[in-house]
């Protein structure tokens, strides 16, 4: 017995894995969010199996099912509509309790929004993954609270209703970033757009969206200096005047003659 978490294109069918292909002919069920959409995948790959609709309001009823199932020897493939199950999908509580049960959870990969848009925004240092941000006020606020003042990029989904108001609020949450906004992913009209949260969006929204804040820019203890003092930083460690200068005008955003006017005057 074993549960295979198997991740399915997220929108070009030509991603799914040979690995990927092999393990859901050969799994005695499938537990999908969607039957009519793992329905589409089954068919374009001449497959026909048994299928348990597993989504998130029914979530603990069908962990239990499929448990159960597990527990009879089965193998079971978990899918999500499109992605890796688990990541912003109903599966979590699935994979502990199959833990706790000493059943075998094995990770067939595929493509992932996430990592696909991060690829494309050029994210090559880590991300926060935030994923669908709760509806209630204050729960998103909870939610963002450890990540107000990161460094780190954030990461979100938005369905496509969701996408200029979730913009705005976050906005008024983190203030003026720069974003990057991904739709479309492996289709034929895919796109990465890269916008400001003070940006009024209003490009037509279709799809689920993936949302890139970049992290708070730290605050340089050097611009607390005056200008003559951030200039003799440089210099009383050895950085040469031409250097120094370029280095002093673009940490403090000012003209390098600004700055070269200062080291006549000394």
């Amino acid at each position: 017995m074993a549960l295979y978490l198997v991740g399915t294109p997220i929108g070009n069918l030509k991603d799914i894995t040979e690995r990927a292909r092999e393990t859901l002919a050969q799994v005695d069920h499938i537990a999908c969010e969607d039957t009519r959409r793992t329905l589409i995948l089954l068919n374009a790959l001449g497959i026909k199996k048994s299928l348990i609709s597993y989504y998130k309001q029914k979530e603990k009823e069908g962990a239990e099912k499929i448990l159960s199932l597990l527990k009879e020897g089965k193998h079971v493939a978990l899918v999500s509509d499109a992605g890796m199950p688990v990541i912003s999908d109903p599966g979590a509580l699935l994979v502990r309790r199959a833990r706790e049960e000493g059943v075998r959870v094995e990770s067939v990969p595929g493509p992932t929004a996430v990592t696909t848009a991060a690829a494309l925004a050029g994210v090559d240092q880590g991300f926060v993954f935030l994923g669908f941000l709760p509806e209630k006020e204050s729960d998103r606020k909870k939610r963002l609270a450890p990540f107000i003042d990161s460094p780190i990029p954030l990461v979100f989904y938005a369905g496509p209703h969701d996408v200029k108001e979730l913009i705005r609020y976050l906005y008024s949450l983190l203030g003026e970033r720069k974003a990057y906004l991904a739709r479309e992913l492996t289709k034929l009209h895919e796109e990465v757009k890269e916008i400001t949260l003070s940006a009024d969006y209003s490009e037509e929204a279709r799809g689920e969206y993936v949302i890139i804040v970049e992290g708070k820019e730290k605050e340089n203890p050097l611009l607390s200096l005056s200008p003559e003092e951030h200039l003799e930083h440089y210099l009383s460690r050895g950085m040469d005047k031409k250097t120094a200068v370029k280095t002093v005008a673009s940490e403090r955003g000012v003209p390098k003659d600004d700055i070269y006017k200062l080291t006549i005057k000394n």
